[in-house]
């Protein structure tokens, strides 16, 4: 995407910027439990994002997409791997370099409002960042201001008011204007739009289409909704339980995807027609009534017994088999897609190696 210079606001110059803004390798995150118990809720993930582009992180509730976020913002502690910002390792700096590091890197919630000061008006809230951080006079900041609540598509007299009297929409509008109002690089979406309603959610979504395409700005964009991904998206990585199942160019992989689980995250996706929907939701229930066979004799009443490093989905995979139980599947990379199940590792021994289609991929 080509980079237009915005006068007023800072680090929109991409000359001399290194090939990935952001590169994670191999990250694994752990909370602690009870006692000395530990949950690893993120496992192996690779995953990185050039300037200028939207990366979408897609998967259920647990499946790990916002502690990855919140470990690229600081708020989670990485056990393994590491996170590269601008050619940078990030993970572990101390509260002060992660401050100077506010201004490339920025967040909006999916509660904007509870991060906006409900005794500030929305002006002072946008100036203070500019005031402290880029040192503008009172006269500079203002002008800035209205170019950026303009650049939102809110009123000029917005300024004046407090973030209770704005919509979910609105809300979340200002939020993308502080982000904005540093010169962030990269803004990590945290189902961002998730809370709004379908007409809302559009005009936000174009909102950050546009701004992009103005200023180049990157997103980190983490959802549930694989269609609102899609939609936003360059690329795509589709996570279940902490690690990465399928990750390409968002066209290719929702229109033909290779894992069982972002089969299953397309047929859960909602269309707008009545009779497609009803079909869907009877294939989706037939495809889950399902009991694989060799999983089903692996142990009784539909629950696997898994090694811990087996395939995390072999209990919900209609294809599973022995082997998805005892071993992880090898990261294979085809048709511009990376994937991990050993439907596509020949040599895994399973059954069904190598008899899937990529160019017409899971069905």
């Amino acid at each position: 995407m080509a980079h237009q210079a915005v006068e007023g606001l800072p680090g929109t110059d991409r000359a001399g910027a290194p090939a990935a803004l952001l590169q994670i390798e191999d990250l694994a995150v752990d909370y602690r439990l009870r006692g000395r118990r530990t949950f690893r809720a993120i496992d192996g993930v690779s995953v990185s994002v050039q300037p200028g582009e939207t990366v979408g992180l897609v998967g259920e509730s647990g499946s790990g997409k916002s502690t990855i976020g919140r470990a690229v913002l600081g708020l989670a502690k990485t056990a393994a791997g590491s996170i590269e910002f601008q050619g940078h390792e990030i993970s572990g700096l101390s509260r002060r370099r992660r401050a100077a590091l506010a201004g490339d890197l920025q967040v909006v919630f999916q509660d904007p409002y509870s991060s906006l000061n409900p005794a500030l008006t929305i002006g002072q809230i946008l100036r203070e960042p500019l005031q402290v951080r880029r040192k503008l006079s009172a006269r500079e900041a203002q002008a800035v201001v209205v170019d950026l609540l303009t650049r939102v598509a809110l009123p000029a007299d917005a300024a004046d008011r407090y973030p209770g009297s704005f919509s979910g929409g609105q809300r979340q509008r200002i939020a993308i204007a502080r982000a904005l109002s540093v010169g962030a690089r990269l803004i990590v979406c945290d189902e961002s739009v998730s809370a709004l309603d379908v007409s809302t959610q559009a005009q936000v979504l174009a909102l950050l289409q546009r701004l992009q395409a103005e200023l180049g700005v990157a997103y980190l964009f983490i959802s549930h909704d694989i269609a609102v991904v899609q939609h936003l998206s360059d690329r795509v990585v589709v996570l279940y339980r902490g690690r990465v199942m399928e990750q390409g160019p968002a066209d290719r992989v929702c229109s033909t995807p290779l894992h069982p689980y972002t089969r299953l995250l397309l047929d859960a996706a909602p269309v707008p027609h009545p009779e497609l929907q009803r079909r869907k939701r009877e294939a989706r229930l037939a495809t889950a009534a399902a009991v694989p066979t060799a999983v089903a004799a692996a142990g009784a009443t539909g629950s696997v017994p898994v090694t811990a490093d087996a395939c995390p989905f072999a209990a919900r995979c209609p294809f599973a088999e022995q082997v998805c139980t005892q071993r992880r599947p090898a990261l294979t990379g085809m048709a511009g897609v990376q994937v991990q199940c050993h439907l596509y590792d020949e040599t895994s021994g399973h059954t069904r190696a190598g008899t899937v289609d990529p160019a017409i991929g899971i069905r």
